[in-house]
């Protein structure tokens, strides 16, 4: 009979545990097994202000710190795209100067080569003169090329009155 009264008395103070609500079997635990010089934390609301201004200073710096590396790295993009840049029109400028040099160079050397030609026995070169000058007169939509006949060069003074100029040289 004792086994049946322990079993009995067993589950009555099982039953009793199970309504006690687990919170204030910890803080019965913890009132039991605590040390007494321990101190509670203080809550949040009583952070000081320093802590807050210093938390406030710190996630200012983060954000600059972001914003300067964002614009480190676009003023660096920018720097290697403008040198690339200069580079390909530097070398686009060193062609067109050379090319003007090749040009320059042949257009003296057919200078050179006309005034040879001139100075040889049996050719007939000319300086140019206004009075030498070939004036063509526009054609009209009616008449052909072979049919227009040439007429004699107008001084300065009448081409200029009549509308006509030379179309050439």
């Amino acid at each position: 009979m004792s086994a049946a009264l322990k079993s009995s008395r067993r589950k009555r103070s099982d039953s009793n545990r199970s309504r006690v609500h687990p919170s204030a079997l910890d803080a019965r635990r913890t009132a039991t097994f605590s040390p007494i010089g321990v101190k509670r934390l203080p809550s949040q609301d009583s952070v000081p202000t320093w802590v807050r201004s210093l938390l406030v200073v710190q996630q200012a710096s983060v954000v600059a710190t972001f914003a300067l590396v964002g614009s480190v790295l676009a003023v660096y993009g920018w720097t290697v795209y403008s040198q690339q840049v200069w580079g390909k029109e530097y070398q686009h400028l060193e062609t067109l100067r050379r090319n003007e040099r090749q040009l320059t160079t042949n257009k003296e050397m057919l200078k050179d080569q006309i005034a040879k030609q001139g100075n040889r026995p049996g050719t007939v070169l000319t300086p140019q003169s206004p009075d030498k000058l070939i004036f063509l007169t526009p054609t009209s939509s009616q008449g052909s090329a072979a049919t227009a006949s040439p007429q004699a060069p107008p001084t300065g003074v009448e081409a200029d009155s009549k509308g006509t100029a030379p179309l050439g040289y």
